[in-house]
């Protein structure tokens, strides 16, 4: 389940960046009364898509830091057999 909403943090985080680029681009090169509006909302926009991605990342290393940890401590077969037989 944590997979798919990492996922979706991604993917959502990407968008986000994306969208705040375009809004950040055509804001400054437009002259109009809704420019600072534009500019604005755009820095919202990837200001969000950064502190999303950086929580997605964070949390895949996370999930990777644990997976290693819990394979880690867990005995190979080879070892497991030999200490039943013993």
């Amino acid at each position: 389940m944590r997979r798919i909403s990492t996922f979706f943090e991604v993917i959502l985080s990407a968008t986000l960046l994306i969208l705040g680029l375009y809004m950040l681009h055509e804001g400054g090169s437009n002259k109009s009364v809704g420019a600072a509006a534009i500019l604005i909302g755009g820095a919202v926009c990837f200001t969000l898509g950064v502190m999303t991605l950086v929580s997605a990342t964070r949390s895949i290393l996370w999930h990777r830091n644990m997976l290693r940890h819990t394979i880690s401590n867990q005995p190979v077969d080879g070892a497991a057999r030999e200490q039943n037989q013993g």
